[in-house]
């Protein structure tokens, strides 16, 4: 019998081939160090530009590599959900194709496992950011505070799940910004043991930025409202 996967990375992309084969070769290199078997799921979500070309091109060099084609613009949540659903690993993480998060910086999580089901990692600084994706950012966490307290600063950076953990956890949002936060929310609810820590957001390194647009802030305020009337 094969060993079981020990750990899925999942990339959601749009528009990211100018980055996403330096990331895929980056997070390979790291992963390969810490785990006899793990997987990287690259979501191409019907990009215009060489991301489904350049993930295939991986997919088909790496078996640790899987590309999914969404057939049509989906949005980072759906895909994201996508991933989760595909993943076969114990643990799961996702990271931006843009390498927000250094995965290097994975060595500094595992340690908290098994004692955690969920490592929710939280940005140090937001100084990278333009003053319009500030606002909303800080404007979500006071919305989400007042909703459903301020245990948690920031949910929609990266997190580890233990995949057993969240396999029972329906998420019925669909927006990029509030998925992952209804993930953590809905666990919370159930009893799963939860941990936060902090380090660097990392500027993008290539390709253009898709987050703050006003009718993906209204799609996340919209499946928050629902989420909180739902918990009441």
């Amino acid at each position: 019998m094969r060993d079981k996967i020990q750990f899925t990375l999942i990339l959601a992309c749009y528009n990211e081939g100018e980055s996403l084969k330096e990331t895929v070769e980056i997070s390979r290199q790291v992963l390969s160090a810490l785990f006899k078997r793990f997987e990287i799921i690259v979501i191409d979500d019907d990009s215009f530009d060489n991301t489904y070309k350049i993930g295939k091109k991986l997919a088909k060099k790496y078996a640790e590599v899987k590309l999914i084609k969404n057939p049509i613009n989906l949005g980072q949540g759906i895909s994201f959900l996508i991933g989760l659903r595909e993943a076969r690993g114990e643990l799961v993480m996702q990271n931006g194709a843009d390498r927000p998060f250094n995965i290097k910086d994975l060595t500094k999580i595992l340690p908290l496992f098994p004692e955690y089901d969920i490592i929710i990692v939280e940005r140090k600084s937001r100084s990278a950011y333009s003053f319009w994706r500030k606002f909303t950012s800080w404007g979500n966490i006071l919305l989400r505070g007042i909703f459903f307290g301020f245990e948690f600063q920031d949910l929609n950076f990266v997190q580890v799940y233990k995949k057993k953990a969240i396999a029972d956890i329906k998420v019925l949002s669909r927006s990029a910004a509030f998925t992952t936060q209804e993930l953590v929310l809905r666990a919370r609810a159930k009893g799963y043991r939860i941990a936060k820590i902090r380090f660097p957001y990392h500027k993008r390194v290539g390709g253009e930025a898709h987050h703050g647009k006003k009718r993906d802030i209204l799609w996340a305020l919209i499946d928050m409202f629902n989420f909180w009337l739902e918990s009441r």
